[in-house]
């Protein structure tokens, strides 16, 4: 009986122990988010119809440029670049709160949920940062970079496959690799369904609280071979000026919306991608 009674406590130590252990790592990533110095990056996606990539310059102008002039000032788009994220078909990456995208020059591993408490704290590559993202409502996401030079990698839709990109990251970065393998043995259809081309613009916040941002920027994604695209105002700022930020984040989306610039569908850019190439 005694000895039953020892197995039972013992079990309930190590119940107790993990529970806490879990509280204090939940714990210490809202702290971490919550630091003053830590970022939050503001999204508004807007509703642009019928933007022809050939000729972005005058129809961008035409359908978002002008009618934003007072809330915002934006520049002319500039060159392309190419930009492609990984998942599989039933979307075991999303499921699992992970995204991998690739960009020229840059990997990104990123963990991104609605809580922390669900957050896998990926480990640093080049660089690392937790950041708060606003798409409507506010979520958590943890950043890990790997940058590499365009001779190490060939991102050509020709070239890059699934197989090597999880190749590259294991070399370049064995430590976030090692974290996120499950997920990513869990997702062996995972494809890289289309090259995005991405242009971004300068931006300029026409509001009085517009100095407390970290800056601002403006973005327009096409999907070949499909005719879907996005256009994306943005702006970044530190947690210590987030009330103000904040504020100015209604006040931005709530104009816009007055202007019928503000797309219904506040999905992230993420989302965006897969549900032009998957349709989900």
């Amino acid at each position: 009986m005694k000895r039953r009674l020892f197995a039972v406590i013992v079990v309930a130590v190590a119940i107790v122990g993990t529970a806490a252990s879990t509280l204090a790592g939940t714990a210490g990533l809202a702290a971490q988010f919550a630091r003053p110095d830590q970022t939050l990056e503001y999204h508004f996606m807007i509703d642009a119809a019928d933007l022809l990539e050939p000729e972005l310059e005058k129809t961008l102008q035409a359908k978002v440029i002008v009618p934003m002039k007072s809330i915002a000032e934006i520049g002319p788009p500039g060159k392309p670049r190419a930009g492609m994220y990984v998942d599989s078909r039933d979307a075991i990456l999303e499921k699992n709160n992970l995204i991998v995208r690739v960009r020229s020059g840059q990997i990104t591993l990123k963990a991104r949920a609605a809580s922390p408490d669900v957050l896998l704290d990926l480990e640093k590559c080049s660089t690392k940062k937790y950041e708060m993202d606003y798409f409507g409502q506010p979520e958590y996401s943890i950043s890990s970079d790997i940058n590499f030079k365009a001779e190490e990698l060939d991102i050509s839709p020709a070239a890059l496959t699934v197989a090597k990109l999880w190749d590259f990251i294991d070399a370049k970065c064995p430590a976030a690799s090692k974290q996120i393998r499950p997920i990513l043995q869990r997702a062996a259809a995972a494809e890289i369904p289309g090259g995005a081309r991405m242009y971004n613009s300068e931006a300029k916040l026409l509001h009085p609280l517009a100095g407390k941002a970290r800056e601002a920027g403006f973005t327009t994604w096409f999907f070949p071979p499909t005719n879907r695209f996005l256009v994306e105002l943005s702006y970044g700022a530190y947690v210590r000026n987030r009330e103000d930020t904040d504020k100015m984040y209604g006040e931005i989306r709530a104009a816009l919306k007055a202007a019928g610039l503000l797309k219904a569908d506040q999905s992230s850019k993420t989302q965006q991608y897969f549900k032009a190439y998957f349709g989900r």
